[in-house]
């Protein structure tokens, strides 16, 4: 781990910083007319998105435990090349490998329309001959604004198609799980993993009312998280991603994680995902793109009543 000295004497904008996070992994904090943010280059992972004049949007665990080798608990975790277990080797961590990596600064910049644009990179070294025997490259440019936009760009850097999952774990702050509805996933079928895998179609919103780990397979590219007790409406875009986790632990479940605990009332997460049936495929030496966009907005006492 490179200490935090070595970025501040990069050439960063006017609007971003390195600082030293929790557990002395270097924290990008951003800060511009539109919102503040910030990530971690361990994981490439966000941790914060406040737009002015908004509330916080990410849920960052109290008990996360900050230390190589354990991935971050809540914001916005990086996942490939699985997603959730590995399929055959339920032994190897969950959501891949690429969370507990830290990613190097290709380049950050104010645009001039006043967001701030970073981008990320980290590559395979030697490829693991069990779990994922591949060379690849990884990029991230996140780019910060009213919107919070996220790409993930996947590269194949073998002369022969790979399959892979992708995701992005969003965890959501919110008051209380119950409160919370997801809209645009009506008709849409899913996969009940807590259920050994059953597949059945949603009827109606979408509720986080105990555990859930909900699997939607083509989903639409546009979801709306609806928190009725902090009275706003969480805009979620999805591009080339066809799938959708929704997922909460609910009190039993929560209550023996040890980086959960009796906060599994803090969070509910909608995860965009490439997984299951929707795994990618990407061509010898070809590439694929997944964006996430996050945005926010209140709405008045009618609409809560709808």
């Amino acid at each position: 781990m490179r200490d935090v000295r070595h970025f501040q004497n990069c050439a960063l904008p006017k609007s971003v910083e390195v600082i030293q996070g929790k557990g002395g992994f270097p924290l990008l904090h951003i800060l511009n007319r539109y919102a503040e943010c910030s990530l971690y280059l361990y994981g490439a992972h966000v941790v914060s998105f406040k737009p002015q004049d908004q509330t916080e949007l990410l849920w960052l665990s109290p008990y996360s435990r900050f230390s190589k080798g354990t991935p971050i608990r809540g914001g916005i975790p990086i996942c490939f090349p699985w997603f959730s277990k590995h399929r055959t080797m339920d032994y190897l961590p969950l959501h891949g490998f690429v969370r507990t990596e830290f990613w190097n600064i290709e380049s950050a910049e104010d645009l001039t329309d006043g967001r701030t644009k970073i981008e990320l990179s980290t590559e395979s070294e030697e490829p693991l001959p069990d779990s994922w025997p591949y060379h690849f490259k990884l990029k991230i440019i996140i780019t910060v604004g009213e919107k919070l936009e996220i790409a993930l760009i996947i590269q194949n850097l073998e002369n022969l198609p790979i399959i892979c999952e992708d995701g992005f774990h969003t965890y959501f702050k919110v008051n209380n799980p119950h409160g919370c509805q997801v809209r645009g996933l009506d008709g849409i079928e899913y996969i009940d993993r807590t259920k050994g895998d059953i597949r059945e179609r949603q009827n109606g919103l979408a509720c986080f009312e105990d555990e859930i780990v909900h699997a939607f397979m083509h989903a639409p590219q546009r979801l709306e998280l609806v928190d009725l007790v902090d009275n706003r409406r969480i805009c979620i875009e999805q591009e080339n991603m066809d799938s959708t986790v929704l997922w909460n632990p609910g009190k039993d479940v929560g209550a023996v994680n040890s980086e959960i605990f009796s906060a599994w009332d803090q969070f509910v997460c909608v995860e965009s995902t490439n997984c299951l049936d929707c795994q990618l495929s990407i061509p010898p030496l070809g590439s694929h793109c997944s964006i996430l966009r996050l945005s926010s907005i209140s709405f008045d006492k009618e609409e809560k009543r709808r």
